[in-house]
């Protein structure tokens, strides 16, 4: 008995101790997690039957050529995935998944998740790795950088819930199927919702040191657990039930009893080779998200889903364009007290894709534009957009867009 138990804590002793057996665990978790959310968002990637919208960044295609170059690319992505799972050509499904990621979403930004932008951030160090060196020490620097990497994201997503909004509007509503058995007054879930926040960032920071590490790992994983539990009993939004459970197996894999830390990164990045890596890095990771909060900077590149920090926007439409719209956009419609009818583009992009829409005024003016089409009296369609809350007393200004106004 004694002897198989110590030749169990060998086998867990030699895994964590090598840094190239994580990094390999790594990659299949986060392959096999993007291919979980590619199926969960299945018209988000294989557009044959959408009507939502897309949201070009930079490539326009025309319109007849899109489904089939979506699926085409989709389809490609779909098979470099399943190569890394199966180690086949790890270096050059890697780079292609990659491109073909990249591609996917300058065409169409409602692909820029941030699960997509997390994995696709960790791909690109890999692939970094992967085609520069395997030396031992070259490999504990990209676990480092891993690490920073996902320690930021936690830290940054437990910022952007410190506000008036997530405590009021987004907590109650993830709190739903308990709130019968726990009923919150307003003061109550103000501290809850500040304790959330302030349980993230402790836990983005604890894990990028040692000395923290092994009680932030639980946290992490306790309130990934929590969090899962609460979507799947209300059944909502299922695409991030596959990311809650990697991010559990990526905690694990790339902190549980590891010897990397932050301060592996700080000593390797004055290496000339990777100097330049580090510097980007930390731009993106903890200089551009402090420029979301005026808005220079995404919000979905900063952590702010389930954030209560991003603006929400709604279509007015009369009569004549609400016979137009598709079936899904006509199902959401709703009408005010004064008798508007408003098209939510929240719930008409989870009913058709299964994702949030990109929240930014850039994509909100693309998918409004699109509805213009159905327009006859141009005045009366109009984008409402409900900007960024403010941090304290949840206080926001409304931005009113017209279809004449969006084709200037």
């Amino acid at each position: 008995m004694n002897e198989a138990t110590n030749s169990k804590a060998r086998v867990v002793t030699a895994w964590a101790s090598d840094p190239s057996t994580r990094l390999a665990a790594l990659l299949t978790v986060i392959s096999a997690a993007l291919l979980s959310g590619i199926m969960l968002s299945f018209k988000l990637w294989f557009p044959t039957a959408r009507s939502f919208p897309r949201a070009p960044l930079i490539v326009s295609l025309p319109q007849y050529l899109v489904p089939a170059v979506d699926c085409f690319l989709s389809g490609l992505l779909v098979v470099a995935l399943v190569a890394l799972i199966c180690r086949k050509r790890p270096r050059d499904s890697l780079i292609a998944a990659i491109i073909l990621l990249i591609l996917l979403v300058l065409l169409d930004q409602h692909r820029l998740q941030p699960w997509v932008y997390q994995y696709l951030l960790l791909f690109i160090v890999m692939a970094w790795h992967v085609c520069r060196s395997r030396a031992a020490q070259s490999t504990l620097l990209v676990l480092s950088i891993l690490q920073l990497i996902v320690g930021t994201l936690y830290v940054w997503s437990g910022v952007q819930k410190l506000n008036y909004s997530f405590s009021s509007e987004v907590l109650p509503q993830l709190l739903g199927p308990i709130q019968n058995y726990l009923p919150l007054t307003q003061v109550p879930l103000s501290l809850l919702g500040i304790g959330i926040a302030l349980i993230e960032i402790i836990v983005g920071g604890g894990l990028l040191t040692r000395r923290a590490r092994r009680p932030c790992i639980l946290l992490a994983l306790i309130m990934h657990a929590g969090i899962l539990g609460l979507l799947i009993w209300q059944g909502r939004n299922s695409v991030v039930w596959a990311w809650n459970a990697a991010l559990m197996l990526i905690t694990i894999i790339l902190f549980w009893r590891s010897d990397t830390s932050v301060q592996t990164f700080v000593r390797w990045q004055a290496n000339k080779g990777s100097a330049r890596v580090a510097q980007i890095l930390v731009l993106i990771l903890v200089v551009m998200p402090i420029l979301s909060f005026w808005g220079w900077w995404d919000q979905y590149l900063s952590g702010a889903l389930y954030s209560g920090n991003t603006p929400v926007g709604v279509i007015r439409v009369d009569q004549e364009t609400y016979e137009e719209l598709p079936e899904t956009a006509r199902r959401q419609v709703f009408k005010t007290r004064a008798g508007e009818q408003m098209l939510p583009l929240f719930e008409w992009s989870m009913a058709e894709l299964n994702v949030p829409p990109y929240p930014e005024l850039r994509v909100y003016k693309q998918v409004t534009r699109e509805i213009c089409k159905f327009a006859k009296d141009k005045s009366q369609v109009q984008l409402i957009v409900k900007d960024r809350p403010a941090i304290l007393d949840g206080n926001y200004k409304v931005i009113k867009l017209d279809c004449l106004q969006l084709e200037d």
